[in-house]
């Protein structure tokens, strides 16, 4: 049916503003261009922020929705900072939904704002200067509201965070905290005439965590809440009319207000709240990492939390802070175990008054009542803290624990073991930070105690006795333990003991006075072992290492009946020492060792645990040869009977606490008794040489020399064995590898060169070889090594003798010619 011109002109009417409205969209699609946009918007940023942006691409949707899109924006740290981070906000995309005719006339009006993964990174330095502050250099704080537009053009009706990242961290008060997976979507509305705005809306995160710089002290998975509250636009108060959310399990209620937010100081009025909370509930806020043994724990008791957050909080002051809290009836059992801890009390409050952001010398906590039981054992105590920067701390923890039970109620790792009483009773009063004003009294007392963890080598067993301690000393009169296959009975006293942990200007050096008494004491149970084969194949380097004495200084009076090294066995130890900085002097120690006795002075550095310097002089009565020569030199293995020394002798011990022998230096003098040397290479050659078996094996009646240790080799002076009527003398060095350099003469019986057999002239001449006692002297080049020596008949010592022995015979034959013509010419001149 055609249409009348009447309903034409209508239609006409009623197409004019859908005509207009499509051109306006068309125009705003060709005019607004991303070069367009970026110069409307960026430089109001910029100007606002005092900072650097910059965008990607940005573009305007044709249809409804009317959409502003920005992709990839960032906001820089203030220029020239230092912070952690260089932008301050990041994020994937900005979507507004702006009105068209404001955008026409140069102004930006937002109905609807959808952030998606937005990055903020918020930072305070050490001096207290924040990334996150709008100010200009130089502007400062006023208290006047901000100037601006009319309220009506800064509401934001709808807003949406998608997977955003907020990280805090404040290096001058050593804290953070982060958010990671952050959802959140508000809506808001005008009532009373648009004088009041209604904000509802809700939050979801992923994971909130909260700690110092170094460690996290809470992670909580995940966090939601939901918001209603209201904004006075005359009035600048938010109000919290209905706030609750849930960290983790835990339920949180918020209640208050928040007024001059228009300004820059704010005034907080919240009042935070756990209604109806369980202890299981509170126990969901504890990182799991700290509660991996914790799988399948159950818990129960009422929880009491409160805290009042109130006061002006601005860039530079903090509101205040206070509170309470409270377990009444608490219980904790872990699945896999058949007993709880019952019986969980705890009451306290905490305080920290509102004060300037920079102030830290504030603040209290004080837990009034702490108390449990485990199994028949009962543990209670209190704890008050004030002034959080410099802590005043006094506390106080009495208590018998019967370790015994300890597994019935707390997984231990496997292979681990506790077993005994402990009984405490500590009080502990002063500031933390002054450790010499502190005021410290109590005792622990230990039954029967057993410790064994995972990964210690040898468990500590039947430990007995009292240590009581006050702020400056802790003795013990009698303590007794086991170590592996060691045992120990000590009393001590020690005095500035927290200058082990703690700065020594102010705690004082620590100082021990210790009698330590043990029938066994063995090396290997107080050093880590080897790693296993698995440990060696897995790249575990060896946990193997000397011993590390503590820095404190010590005084210890010692008797040990038995002490056991990797290499040595020493019996009746006793003497003193001292220790200072690592060095143990030693006065006038004695041991038996090697069926002897052996006296020492000196001193062992044992600070490094790789090179440990030893300076000792030591007297050494009746030790057998064999036993301890074996130790240090190849040829100890050969040599046999009561080795007396008077010795000075230096070098290294290494890491197994035996002798780095390339470091060994001394001087000394040998005397050995009733001895022989069987088996001896450099005897089996000398036989062969002289063909004589009876050298094979030497008895000897006393052997001395002098000698020098210096650069591997020991050095031997005025060697003399007497071995019945054959004497044997040697000078020259041995290396302490073995390999030798010795002049050896050798003084044989006359009877028997008809036996011996050197071959070639020196054989021929062999009865000229003879000194005046008849005897044989025979001087050989010893070379080579212990195990493979190299005898040669010094020649030059030989023809030496030779031509000694023909001017004797000359002189004698002079002589008998002389005497002749004397007795000639006094028969000629002879009267009758």
């Amino acid at each position: 049916m055609a249409l009348t011109r009447t309903a034409k002109i209508w239609i006409t009417i009623l197409a004019i503003p859908l005509a207009l409205i499509i051109v306006a969209m068309v125009a705003a699609k060709i005019y607004f261009t991303n070069e367009k946009l970026r110069a409307l918007v960026v430089p109001k940023l910029e100007s606002s922020t005092h900072r650097t942006v910059t965008v990607g691409d940005m573009s305007v949707s044709l249809f409804p929705p009317l959409t502003l899109s920005v992709e990839n924006l960032k906001i820089s740290n203030p220029p020239g900072s230092k912070f952690g981070r260089d932008e301050f906000v990041s994020l994937d995309e900005l979507k507004l939904k702006v009105n068209l005719f404001a955008l026409f006339g140069n102004k930006v009006e937002i109905d609807y704002i959808i952030l998606e993964r937005p990055r903020i990174y918020l930072e305070v330095d050490e001096h207290g200067s924040k990334n996150y502050s709008m100010k200009e250099p130089g502007e400062k704080e006023t208290s006047e509201p901000s100037k601006g537009g009319s309220s009506g053009e800064l509401l934001l009706s709808n807003l949406e965070i998608n997977d955003g990242v907020i990280e805090f961290v404040n290096n001058k008060r050593d804290s953070r905290f982060d958010i990671e997976g952050l959802h959140q979507t508000l809506k808001v509305h005008s009532t009373d005439g648009n004088q009041k705005l209604q904000i509802e809306g809700g939050s979801d995160i992923d994971t909130l965590r909260y700690g110092s710089t170094k460690a996290w002290y809470l992670s909580i998975q995940p966090t939601n809440a939901d918001l209603h509250m209201t904004y006075g636009i005359n009035e600048d108060v938010l109000t919290f009319d209905d706030v609750s959310a849930k960290l983790h399990d835990l339920p949180i209620k918020v209640a208050g207000s928040i007024s001059k937010l228009q300004q820059e100081t704010n005034f907080y009025d919240l009042t935070i709240t756990s209604p109806s909370a369980q202890m299981d509930q509170l126990l969901s806020l504890v990182p799991q990492e700290l509660l991996k043994k914790a799988k399948g724990m159950s818990s129960s008791g009422e929880i009491q939390l409160s805290a009042l957050y109130k006061g002006n909080s601005s860039e530079t002051v903090s509101p205040g802070v206070s509170g309470k809290f409270s377990i009444a009836g608490g219980k904790v059992q872990y699945a896999s175990l058949p007993k709880s801890i019952s019986n969980i009390n705890v009451s306290g409050v905490f305080d920290i008054p509102e004060a300037p952001v920079d102030k830290k010398d504030i603040g209290t906590l004080n837990v009034d009542k702490f108390s449990a039981t485990i199994g028949r054992s009962d543990v209670s105590g209190s704890l008050g803290v004030s002034n959080f920067d410099n802590p005043h701390t006094k506390a106080h923890l009495n208590g018998t624990v019967d370790l015994n039970e300890v597994k019935d109620y707390y997984p231990l790792e496997p292979g681990s073991e506790f077993s005994g009483t402990m009984k405490t009773n500590v009080s502990l009063e002063g500031n933390a930070k002054t450790p010499e004003s502190m005021k410290a009294n109590g005792s622990m007392e230990f039954l029967n105690v057993t410790v064994k963890t995972a990964g210690s080598d040898k468990p500590l067993r039947d430990l007995n006795g009292v240590i009581a301690f006050n702020n400056q000393l802790i003795t013990s009169k009698q303590l007794l333990m086991k170590v592996g296959e060691s045992d120990l009975n000590t009393s001590f006293s020690v005095k500035n003991y927290l200058g082990l942990v703690m700065d020594k200007k102010t705690a004082g050096k620590p100082t021990a006075t210790v009698t330590l008494k043990s029938k066994q004491l063995r090396m290997a149970d107080f050093v880590s072992q080897e790693p296993t084969a698995n440990e060696k194949a897995q790249g575990k380097a060896s946990a193997k290492q000397g011993t590390v004495l503590p820095d404190i200084d010590m005084d210890a009076q010692v008797s040990v009946d038995k002490f056991v090294t990797e290499k040595f066995t020493f019996e009746n130890a006793r003497g003193t020492a001292k220790v200072s900085k690592g060095i143990i002097d030693v006065k006038d120690m004695s041991l038996n060792v090697f069926n002897g006795t052996v006296k020492s002075n000196g001193y062992v550095d044992l600070h490094d645990p790789k090179r440990s310097p030893f300076d000792l002089d030591l007297d050494v009565k009746g030790v057998e040869s064999n036993s301890m020569l074996s130790n240090f030199t190849s040829m100890g293995k050969y040599l046999f009977g009561k080795l007396s020394t008077t010795t000075k002798i230096k070098g290294d011990l290494n890491d197994t606490m035996g002798l780095d022998t390339k470091t060994l230096f001394g001087t000394g003098v040998i005397d050995i008794n009733d001895g022989k040397l069987l088996g001896f290479p450099l005897t089996q050659k000398l036989a062969e040489v002289t063909n004589l078996t009876e050298l094979k094996e030497v008895n000897f009646k006393d052997w001395t020399n002098a000698f020098t240790i210096s650069n591997g080799r020991i050095v031997v002076k005025d060697l003399k064995v007497h071995s019945g009527t054959t004497d044997f003398l040697v000078g020259g060095s041995q290396g302490l590898d073995g390999t030798m350099d010795y002049a050896l003469t050798v003084k044989l019986p006359g009877s028997v060169s008809d036996r011996i057999n050197l071959g070639g002239i020196a054989g021929q001449l062999i009865d000229n070889l003879k000194d005046k006692d008849g005897r044989l002297n025979l001087t050989f080049d010893v070379t080579g090594t212990n195990t493979n020596p190299t005898i040669k008949l010094n020649q030059d010592v030989a023809k030496a003798a030779l031509e000694q022995k023909a001017n004797d015979a000359k002189k004698k034959a002079e002589d008998g010619l002389k005497k002749k013509a004397e007795d000639a010419l006094k028969k000629l001149f002879k009267r009758p």
